[in-house]
């Protein structure tokens, strides 16, 4: 659909011009009616003036129209340089005021462009900073058990016991590059989650397939009840490593032969799966801390883990559109509840 806009004046100058152009084609033929032995001289005087009519409608159509490229490329110049200026009103419906228009939201929309680019710079520059300070410990760990190891004087089993904090040093390392990458693509948005309504059982089950037999060599069982075919907004992929996260802090820090459970609850908005377990305890003064990135309990520093699985977990969560929560259950033990956006 085309729509016509005002032309900032020079509709008129060039309208004035016809009409004066006209006028003077009425005059010049009443004269040569007249005075027909001028005639000749008549159309030759109203060929000059006509010429000099057309001139100058030209060159006050060009200067006009100079004057508002002038003015629209002095704006560009000043938006080159960070200042935003109105070279039009805003009011006029015109086509410059238009390209005014379409410049202006560009320039917003570049800006934002570069605002998450300086975001996107300063949350890596901050993710480097913060592996290369938790690599320094392990790294270090390694070294010193290796200039053990090197001494002649030392007995099988201080070997042994050097060669096994080796290997859990080298599982930490392990565990903080995969976590790291999986926080470094999630925060940067390398990956993007695809939330898509289907049943939660089908994730509940996969998280709970992948730390199965890490609870069986605890002595550890997971019950799973409530309503596990609710539907749920979810990643199904993305979704099984936050729920498998929470469940494997429950068997790392869980009491060996406890039971863990799972209920799945229907909210108004809301599906809740809550993980409950017993062992270390978490004061209330930590809950708002656990899920930060690289932040460890007081209770369980000396165990596995680098402090990144609740993190991640939370981020999935919300990018999802729901959250998460820590408490305690009546029975004093500790319960983990997420909650996903309900489907119908």
């Amino acid at each position: 659909m085309n729509k016509r806009y005002k032309s900032n004046g020079t509709d008129g100058i060039w309208i004035g011009g016809m009409g004066v152009m006209l006028i003077l084609l009425f005059l010049f033929s009443e004269l040569s009616c007249r005075r027909p032995a001028y005639g000749t001289w008549l159309i030759i005087l109203y060929g000059v003036v006509n010429l000099a009519v057309f001139a100058g409608v030209y060159l006050l159509i060009e200067r006009r129209v100079d004057g508002k490229l002038y003015a629209f490329s002095e704006m560009m110049e000043e938006l080159m340089d960070g200042r935003v200026t109105i070279a039009f009103p805003v009011t006029e419906d015109t086509i410059l005021s238009r390209m005014q228009g379409q410049l202006l939201r560009l320039y917003d929309i570049l800006c934002s462009y570069e605002e998450r680019e300086r975001q996107f710079r300063g949350q890596l520059n901050e993710n480097i900073g913060d592996l290369v300070h938790q690599l320094n410990t392990p790294i270090t760990n390694i070294l010193m058990y290796v200039g053990f190891l090197e001494r002649d004087d030392l007995t099988a089993d201080e070997k042994g016991r050097f060669l096994a904090c080796l290997e859990e040093q080298t599982k930490k390392l392990t565990w903080l590059g995969e976590s790291f990458s999986k926080v470094s693509r999630l925060e940067t948005g390398i990956i993007r989650l695809k939330p898509e309504w289907q049943s939660l059982e089908t994730i509940l089950l996969q998280a709970v397939g992948q730390v199965m037999e890490k609870a069986k060599s605890r002595g550890m069982e997971i019950d799973l009840s409530g309503r596990v075919k609710s539907q749920v907004m979810a990643d199904a992929k993305w979704t099984a490593e936050a729920v498998f996260n929470v469940l494997d802090n429950a068997v790392k820090y869980g009491d060996a032969g406890s039971r863990i459970e799972m209920e799945v609850m229907e909210l108004t908005n809301y599906v809740g799966v809550a993980v409950r377990s017993s062992g270390v305890r978490i004061a209330p003064e930590e809950y708002h801390k656990l899920f930060k990135r690289f932040y460890r309990g007081r209770e369980v520093g000396e165990r596995e883990g680098v402090g990144l699985g609740l993190y991640i977990t939370r981020k999935i969560v919300e990018e999802e559109g729901g959250y998460i929560k820590v408490g305690r259950t009546a029975d004093e033990r500790t319960e983990f509840v997420l909650l996903f956006p309900a489907g119908k």
